[in-house]
């Protein structure tokens, strides 16, 4: 079973509705395999981006996916989480989170998105 999961990525980013948001979620190696699922705020997010696993310690795996998207204003200050579920341990799952701190070009704090401006 992994003991941890790694979030990175840039998670500060304008939002202009146009960048795109690459956040890469990384398992400790596991035997089988461990699954990623990525969560918004506490809602599963579906991502169909191809999971790539590489040898790890003890002949393990280690699982990797990549979450790419375009964060709205909305989205600011929402965590963002990985979790690894290992298929052998009934449905214990180790997880790592990440805030996203979106920034914008104009000022909307009035309308409660983007606290942070430029």
């Amino acid at each position: 079973m992994p003991r941890f999961t790694n979030i990175t990525g840039d998670v500060t980013i304008y939002a202009n509705d146009v960048n795109v948001m690459n956040l890469t979620c990384q398992t400790d190696s596991s035997s089988p395999a461990s699954t990623i699922t990525w969560y918004r705020d506490g809602q599963l997010v579906h991502n169909t981006a191809n999971v790539s696993q590489t040898v790890g310690e003890n002949d393990g795996l280690v699982t990797s996916q990549i979450m790419m998207f375009i964060p709205t204003r909305a989205m600011d200050g929402h965590d963002v989480e990985c979790r690894a579920i290992h298929p052998l341990s009934q449905g214990t799952s180790v997880h790592s989170s990440v805030t996203l701190d979106l920034k914008c070009k104009v000022n909307v704090a009035a309308f409660g998105h983007c606290h942070n401006y430029s």
